[in-house]
């Protein structure tokens, strides 16, 4: 009997460190915002990285033995249907009664359960629970909707093609061959432009896209001339 009170001080201790934590966040984060609210794609490139880190943290979670395979499977589930399709859709707004949100809360909810029941041992990892319940599965939505801009015309994707849920997309690029030339063009371009940023930004980077890429090779002669 004499360890309960240390362990419900601890259990306490754990909960206000991620409240601060957590609040630490949305603070930080909001300033983010505050400087680059008018530039959706920077800010949905850090939403990736918290994507892809969060994900790393799950199968992280089941790899060391602290939860089962299945919830690293559900988790991956879940952010790729929930957070991927919300980022690949965003700054487009949506209503409460939608589709879209709809389905966001049912997939965390989801995770939340698996989490709930995915533990080795819950007893001994309760602590865990409550930092990936704040951090890990219901802090994202809210830096998420802290990052919709305020002007609704703001709100709004380039392309409406592109506000569409995910599983509709991939059935599409299943099925359609039309669809599949478009991406890999799309693909293309990106990768092409990007490729250019960073020659243009560093000259080894230069140096090596001439060596692998004899049209960027005449490129950069024809600008060199023209300059």
């Amino acid at each position: 009997m004499a360890s309960q009170p240390m362990c419900t001080g601890s259990l306490a201790a754990i909960v206000i460190l991620t409240l601060v934590v957590l609040a630490l966040l949305v603070w930080i984060w909001g300033e983010y915002l505050d400087r680059h609210e008018h530039d959706p794609g920077r800010i949905r490139a850090v939403m990736f990285l918290f994507l892809w880190g969060i994900t790393a943290f799950d199968i992280g979670m089941s790899t060391s033995g602290i939860t089962c395979p299945a919830v690293a499977s559900l988790s991956l589930l879940v952010n790729i249907w929930g957070g991927l399709d919300a980022l690949l859709r965003f700054p487009a707004a949506h209503e409460l009664e939608s589709f879209f949100s709809v389905k966001q809360f049912c997939l965390l909810s989801l995770k939340t359960f698996g989490y709930a029941f995915g533990f080795s041992s819950f007893r001994e990892h309760i602590g865990k629970f409550i930092v990936v319940l704040l951090l890990n599965i219901w802090a994202p939505p809210v830096l998420y909707l802290m990052a919709l801009p305020l002007d609704p015309f703001e709100q709004v994707v380039k392309d409406d093609e592109y506000d569409v849920d995910l599983a509709f997309r991939v059935w599409h690029l299943a099925t359609c061959s039309s669809e599949r030339r478009r991406c890999v063009e799309t693909c293309r371009c990106w990768w092409n432009r990007h490729l250019l940023a960073a020659s243009e930004r560093s000259s080894l980077a230069r140096i090596v896209v001439c060596a692998a890429s004899p049209g960027y090779r005449r490129t950069f002669c024809k600008k060199g001339r023209s300059v």
